[in-house]
């Protein structure tokens, strides 16, 4: 979320190298977040949790972020984007390890609550190291990567996930403290990962502070909600908002709709790997995308087809149209955040790109708050249906929020 001056970035062999390590950090993170933010799901059923209650859970990984973020942000701006790496790195590899040794769902949502506030961690430094890392024509390519990489690590997790729940022939709480310990022992890879980042850039202006330090929040009070005036800027944070209720809610609510439907937790896994993997294949190709039909085509038709998609679901019946569903949103819904990340960055004035995307990423975290705890609530009226319907209306909003600017194109 640093901005630099194409002068001051490292040299070309140190910028490939620091994004490599960091595109195989973001892909373990991704891997661990999400072989555990399924199992989170299914542990709180073990516990006798409802749907509401795993809707509540959910939104407790996002509550911490929501406060933290726009600060954080302004933190990496002054040069302490390793300090967010390294002790995210540690939160990520704790995390799970406490997430499997509580047993009551207070416990559960208070433990994923801290886990939440790592995860932020390296969502905000991630992003800076891309900006720190790009030259001005590259954001999109270097954005699609970044973004790729945690869809390779969102495949790889819940097959995984899936994969050691099904090995496991114990009841389904032991099996989901079995699942946390192999994503505590994954995370570590992570771990090393962003400390070789760490090293390899130490000294350079990457990991400089963006700006003079001003003190007391230094870009300035107010900057954040001065940025909303931006009709495009606001909006790029709402179809954000929307895209990731959308992922977190299939996360969450998918293993729910297993169980209703009698698929098994591995068939799940595969199904929730399925969408990843193919938003792992449209991210690499993101750059291509864009330059063919143009960012906010891309946007208004990808949100139009994940609308239609999730209210196929609740009307789905037996593993292979879900399946045939779940194509259909990997190759939609991995689109939103990527795109968003670029837009954002291009309406921010230069000096105030690092809280713009922090301002983004606290819209993610509302979003990731809410939209479970709103879903919960409507499962309790209208069954297991509710979160896919919140996610379809919500997407929905997304697209037709972009016509306005495509018609002023």
């Amino acid at each position: 979320m640093t901005t630099r001056a194409p002068a001051a970035s490292p040299q070309r062999h140190v910028r490939r190298r620091a994004l490599a390590l960091l595109l195989i950090g973001t892909a373990v993170v991704h891997t661990t977040m999400f072989l555990a933010k399924p199992i989170v799901s299914y542990r709180v059923l073990a516990l006798g949790g409802s749907e509401f209650d795993v809707g509540a859970v959910a939104a407790a990984s996002a509550l911490l972020p929501i406060f933290l973020a726009i600060p954080m942000g302004r933190f990496s701006d002054r040069g302490r984007v390793p300090v967010l790496l390294i002790s995210g790195g540690i939160v990520l590899v704790a995390g799970p390890i406490g997430l499997a040794n509580v047993e009551s769902l207070l416990g559960v949502g208070l433990v994923n609550a801290a886990y939440g506030f790592g995860l932020l961690a390296l969502m905000v430094a991630g992003q800076a190291v891309v900006v720190a890392l790009s030259e001005p024509g590259e954001y999109d390519r270097n954005f699609g990567w970044f973004t790729a990489s945690a869809s390779l690590g969102q495949m790889l997790g819940p097959l995984l996930g899936g994969w050691v729940m099904g090995a496991s022939s114990g009841p389904l709480l032991a099996d989901t403290t079995t699942a946390f310990l192999t994503g505590s022992g994954v995370a570590m890879g992570a771990l090393l990962a962003y400390g070789l980042v760490v090293v390899v850039l130490r000294g350079s202006a990457a990991f400089g502070p963006s700006m003079p330090d001003r003190g007391h929040d230094g870009a300035g009070r107010g900057s954040a909600l001065a940025l909303l005036r931006n009709r495009q800027l606001a909006v790029a944070v709402f179809v954000s908002f929307a895209f990731i209720s959308g992922v977190d809610l299939l996360i969450a609510y998918l293993p729910v709709f297993g169980e209703h439907a009698g698929l098994s937790p591995s068939l799940v896994g595969a199904m929730l790997a399925i969408r990843a993997g193919l938003s792992f294949v449209t991210r690499l190709f993101l750059d291509a995308l864009v330059r063919l039909a143009g960012r906010l085509m891309v946007i208004l038709v990808s949100a139009a087809v994940a609308t239609a998609t999730m209210l196929a679901i609740v009307v789905s019946s037996g593993p292979f149209m879900l399946g045939t569903l779940m194509v259909l949103l990997g190759l939609t819904l991995g689109l939103g955040q990527p795109l968003t990340m670029t837009w954002v960055v291009e309406q921010a004035p230069q000096q105030l790109r690092a809280t713009a995307l922090a301002l983004r990423i606290t819209g993610n975290r509302v979003a990731q708050t809410t939209a479970p705890a709103l879903a919960g609530g409507l499962s309790g009226l209208i069954g297991v249906a509710g979160p896919f319907v919140l996610a379809a209306v919500l997407l929905g909003a997304a697209g037709a929020s972009v016509v306005p600017f495509l018609r002023s194109r």
